[in-house]
């Protein structure tokens, strides 16, 4: 997708029009991700959150008063349930979790399985042609208008990051920390070098080496002087960045706002992005899922 990083102008504009810094401002906590990943296929009251989170009582407070505040949640009869922005979400945590299968061992928790039968394997395709999405047949159309974003609350700003330090990188902890994922959301933009991304990120240097360093050992950048470039790993992430680009149009930017648009050089369309199921090509939504427990490994002894 990326703009020639000479075109500055052109660069410049994408990135104001750029919708990801307030899908962040949302999402962009560990702790909001969880409380969602733990709604997604069943309403809960606050003690049930408390003990499947595992979460101090007054963060979870928190984290809900803000999950409301930015419509993501709603009352239910339970306690608390996702409203439809909420549950638009499920691209996003599917194939955070998805790309993070590469570095995790396999997980005790229950899988998400699709209704095909198989266990659930998220791919973001172009609705009009159906094929994946990669980076390298994406051009960026026109830039949007800097987004407006109505009536919803300024976020809370937090400084740190929550970096599991002897733990490879995930898609979460990516998510959980604004500047990480802005930096690589930039890396699409072709936004690459040291200084370009300080003046784009307004940040401060030692924060921007911080994460650079973080983002290089985990295998998302590659260092080539003051160049950081998407590593192949890193360039999985593109579906990723896609979802927050599609929720954010969707359910935070002004209806009458122009958004920015992308190409799917395959078929020529504009990009309309889908869920899908790698096995089936079926349609991924809430109703269309399940949670099963993983088979035991030692299997039955007798």
């Amino acid at each position: 997708m990326p703009v020639h990083p000479s075109r500055t102008l052109a660069v410049t504009a994408h990135v104001n029009a750029s919708i990801v810094p307030a899908v962040l401002d949302v999402i962009g906590q560990r702790w909001s991700l969880a409380i969602i990943q733990a709604l997604l296929l069943e309403d809960k009251s606050f003690g049930q959150l408390l003990q499947v989170l595992d979460i101090p009582r007054s963060t979870l407070a928190a984290r809900l008063k803000h999950l409301q505040a930015m419509r993501c949640l709603q009352p239910s009869a339970a306690g608390y349930g996702l409203s439809g922005a909420g549950q638009s979400l499920l691209a996003i945590t599917s194939l955070a979790r998805e790309w993070d299968r590469a570095v995790l061992p396999l997980s005790k928790a229950p899988e998400l399985f699709h209704q095909c039968g198989q266990r659930l394997q998220p791919v973001l395709v172009c609705s009009h042609c159906g094929q994946a999405i990669h980076v390298r047949d994406i051009r960026l159309a026109a830039p949007g208008e800097p987004p407006q974003l109505g009536d919803l609350p300024k976020p809370v700003r937090r400084s740190r990051a929550e970096f599991s330090a002897d733990c490879p990188l995930t898609a979460t902890e990516i998510l959980a920390d604004r500047w990480t994922a802005m930096i690589v959301a930039l890396a699409f933009y072709g936004v690459q070098r040291y200084s370009d991304l300080l003046r784009h990120l307004h940040i401060a240097p030692n924060i921007l080496a911080d994460r650079l360093l973080r983002l290089c050992a985990g295998g998302v950048l590659l260092r080539d002087g003051p160049v950081y470039r998407l590593s192949e790993r890193g360039l999985q992430l593109f579906p990723l960045i896609v979802a927050l680009m599609a929720w954010g149009d969707r359910w935070l930017r002004v209806a009458s706002q122009s958004q920015t648009s992308l190409r799917h050089q395959p078929c020529g369309h504009l990009l309309e992005p889908e869920l899908r199921c790698a096995c089936c090509a079926g349609r991924v939504d809430l109703q269309g899922i399940r949670l099963a427990e993983v088979p035991s490994q030692s299997g039955n002894k007798g």
